[in-house]
């Protein structure tokens, strides 16, 4: 990440970085707009929208977004709190009109139960406008803590307002003040009580979950604390840190597929290989219930594909793809991972034209028809592999 800021972009901008560790991490963004300027931010693709949801969605005018009619040139930053996987990320701008990207930097937290922002942040001057956003993303929220000074000024005081999930946190003790829990006044000024801690129980289950905190005139936010609960930490694999977890469930569907996919078919070609994924979107396609509904109940039974069996040569291989000093057979999880994902997401043709079996060429054809799969009927043959209809 070699970028310089601030930075001004104008409609959609990309940069990566990179984790060493699979983990929960923080990404703090700090960024400004005009008037007649917005912008969004997404985490390697994830659109976030309103809360609660609404029939059209909204992808500029929520918390995690910088919206220029608000802000009139002031600063916001937007904090991202959500697990990351040990890979390169991708976080992209997307600005309307023009916007000032001020900075950005990524953390990693080692205790979800403790997340602390050191922060002693003074609000530009102006009017009530949003300030600091943090967004929790398919995670808990069991508590927050701020701690935050008001003070008063001739005529006016600063004041700071936390919502969360749209739900405004109300003063009890204001009247023209309800809305912001954190409000300045001549008594709390003379009796030295304009630094205050709050703690709010909230309980949230885990989901995306929005915190904000608004400003009017010059507030000071100290610290922000974050208690999710106990957050269990399940590595996802990836493309290159593909090691098996012990658990199938932990595998995206392209994971899962890229395992079979080069289980059967590591030392064929790339077009043999789409046979194979086809094989699986196809039965996923047939929409029975012996086959199941999903790439996962697909592909799992020990009676459907043989490299899937723990006692079979091939699935050591394909739970640890990369555990090797072959360069081919990386090259070839490589390609089979790009087949799996392609064939998931419709961008390739299936080469079989429905095939719903397959096996080696070194198994007995007559076999496999008579005895396997009775009445199948041969669709294809793609380097070693023959492919079967029914």
């Amino acid at each position: 990440m070699s970028e310089q800021f601030p930075k001004k972009i104008s409609k959609k901008y990309s940069t990566t970085f990179s984790t060493d560790q699979s983990g929960f991490y923080k990404i703090i963004i700090a960024a400004h707009c005009e008037k007649s300027q917005d912008l969004r931010v997404e985490v390697d693709g994830i659109k976030l929208r309103e809360i609660p949801a609404e029939e059209k969605p909204q992808y500029m005018n929520i918390p995690p977004a910088w919206n220029g009619a608000q802000l009139k040139g002031l600063k916001k930053t937007v904090v991202f709190i959500l697990k990351l996987d040990k890979d390169d990320h991708t976080i992209t701008f997307i600005s309307n009109n023009e916007a000032v990207i001020e900075g950005f930097n990524t953390e990693y937290i080692p205790d979800s139960q403790n997340i602390q922002f050191n922060l002693e942040k003074q609000a530009q001057d102006g009017d009530r406008r949003p300030w600091y956003t943090f967004v929790l993303i398919d995670l808990p929220l069991k508590s927050i803590t701020a701690d935050v000074t008001v003070k008063w000024h001739f005529l006016d005081g600063d004041d700071a307002k936390l919502i969360i999930d749209n739900t405004i946190k109300t003063n009890p003790y204001s009247i023209f003040h309800r809305n912001w829990v954190w409000s300045a006044g001549i008594l709390r000024k003379i009796f030295g009580i304009e630094r205050e801690e709050k703690t709010f129980t909230e309980n949230l289950g885990s989901g995306v979950h929005y915190i904000e905190f608004w400003a009017d005139r010059t507030p000071t936010l100290h610290s922000v604390k974050l208690d999710l609960g106990f957050v269990s930490l399940k590595r996802t694999p990836t493309v290159d840190d593909p090691q098996w977890t012990g658990n199938f469930a932990d595998d995206t569907e392209e994971m899962i597929l890229a395992r079979l996919v080069f289980g059967e078919a590591r030392n064929q070609s790339v077009e043999a290989m789409k046979g194979v994924a086809w094989v699986v979107k196809n039965r996923l396609m047939a929409n029975r219930s012996d086959w199941g509904n999903t790439y996962h109940l697909v592909i799992l039974p020990p009676d459907q594909f043989s490299a899937m069996n723990p006692e079979d040569d091939n699935f050591p291989i394909l739970i640890d793809p990369l555990n090797t000093e072959s360069q081919v057979t990386k090259d070839a999880w490589k390609k089979a991972y790009e087949v799996a994902r392609e064939v998931i997401n419709g961008s390739v043709d299936d080469p079989t034209e429905g095939a719903l079996f397959f096996h080696s060429a070194d198994y007995p054809q007559q076999k496999f028809i008579t005895q396997d799969v009775p009445g199948a009927i041969f669709a294809i043959k793609i380097d070693d592999m023959l492919f079967y209809k029914i």
